[in-house]
C-alpha cells in the first residue's frame, strides 16, 4: 500500500538526500529506495555523494601507489573498484609515471623460475609490474607451461 509523503518526510529527504547513505535515508524514512529516488527526482534533488567517502589513509595510499603501481593492484589493496580508484586519483591530479626501465636480469630469472607454477597475475604482483607487461615478457621469452599428463612428442 502506498504511504503518502508528509511535509516532515520531504524536509528529511531534502536534508539527507544529497550526501547521506542509501541505508541511512531508507532507515530514517521507512520507505523503499525506489520510492525515495522517485520523490527526490520529482522534487528536483540531486545526490552529490557516490559510494563511501575516501579515508585519509586511502588517499595517502593512492598518492603513494598510483604513479608506479597498476590501478588493479591498488583497487585490490584498498578493496575498491578500479574505476573508483582511477577517478579518485585523476580527481587528485595524479599521473602515472611512465617507466622506461628495462627488465633486470633478476626479474627475468624470477619469471623463468615462477612461471611453471604461478600465474602471470601472481608474478606481476611480486615484481610490481602490470599483468599485461608480464604476459608480454613471458610470450617474448617463449615460456610455456606443460601439462604433466601430456607426453612430449
Amino acid at each position: 500500500m502506498r504511504k503518502p509523503w508528509t511535509k516532515k518526510d520531504i524536509v528529511i529527504l531534502r536534508k539527507l538526500y544529497s550526501d547521506a547513505s542509501c541505508s541511512q535515508i531508507t532507515g530514517k524514512l521507512q520507505r523503499s529506495w525506489y520510492s525515495i529516488v522517485n520523490k527526490a527526482v520529482r522534487t528536483g534533488l540531486k545526490r552529490t555523494r557516490r559510494g563511501p567517502q575516501w579515508s585519509d589513509a586511502e588517499i595517502r595510499t593512492i598518492k603513494q601507489m598510483f604513479p608506479t603501481q597498476s590501478v588493479r593492484l591498488i583497487s585490490k589493496h584498498l578493496g575498491r573498484g578500479s574505476g573508483a580508484v582511477r577517478r579518485q586519483a585523476l580527481g587528485m591530479g595524479l599521473e602515472k609515471i611512465v617507466k622506461l626501465n628495462y627488465w633486470t636480469k633478476e626479474e627475468l630469472r624470477l619469471i623463468k623460475k615462477f612461471y611453471p607454477t604461478q600465474t602471470a597475475q601472481q608474478i606481476a604482483e611480486q615484481l610490481g609490474r602490470t599483468v599485461g607487461v608480464v604476459r608480454k615478457k613471458i610470450f617474448d621469452m617463449g615460456l610455456k607451461k606443460y601439462n604433466k599428463d601430456r607426453s612430449k612428442k
